[in-house]
């Protein structure tokens, strides 16, 4: 595409973190360790979003399937810190949710950073529910059938080479269709990398899916 898509494989210590955050939240965060050990996370995704230091997760489609749901709540927990060795700090570390799944995580931006996956704290979480302003955004230049076929909770923003993208829908293994302002469709695919434009209307692509 255009060497958006850098790192593309998940790292260990990335899965043992979220794992022993969760497991220092409230036990109704425990269901989502059950998900990585069921092998849901298939790997990364860098640059798809304007959150700094942000890391989405793709997933295998077969597991993807069996856990998402629909009338899922969109929220994020913050005020969680976690140590890195090397500038020797607790940086700000996040993690999305929507659809029942983990969508991906934040840590604070370091040049290079290594993890102490042991030293975590979770004194000051907070969960926060999302309000979907890139929907709000979106649904001016939608009509009103149009709408009908869009799940907001789907809908955020994905910035490549500055132009943003709305995501639409998933396909599978991380690729998904968009939208521009334009009410241009976009095919976005990490592997091979490509943005290939959709010559099909709004209406008849959602239909169909």
């Amino acid at each position: 595409m255009f060497g958006l898509f850098r790192r593309t494989k998940i790292q260990p210590w990335e899965l043992e973190l979220l794992k022993n955050v969760l497991k220092r939240l409230p036990t109704e965060f425990r269901l989502y360790i059950s998900h990585i050990n069921k092998g849901l996370f298939r790997g990364v995704l860098i640059g798809l979003s304007d959150i700094p230091g942000y890391v989405g997760l793709s997933y295998h489609s077969e597991i993807y399937k069996k856990l998402y749901h629909s009338d899922g709540k969109n929220f994020r927990l913050e005020g969680i810190t976690v140590f890195d060795t090397i500038s020797a700090e607790y940086l700000q570390y996040t993690i999305y949710f929507s659809h029942g799944l983990i969508n991906g995580y934040s840590l604070t931006e370091k040049k290079k950073v290594k993890i102490d996956i042991e030293k975590i704290d979770t004194t000051n979480v907070k969960l926060i529910f999302r309000e979907n302003v890139d929907f709000n955004r979106l649904k001016k230049v939608l009509s009103s059938k149009e709408l009908k076929l869009i799940n907001p909770g789907d809908v955020y923003v994905v910035v490549l080479e500055d132009k943003e993208y709305f995501h639409l829908t998933d396909i599978e293994d991380g690729n998904f269709y968009a939208l521009d302002m334009g009410k241009n469709l976009y095919k976005i695919t990490h592997n091979p990398h490509y943005i290939e434009k959709v010559e099909v209307s709004l209406t008849d692509l959602l239909a169909v899916d």
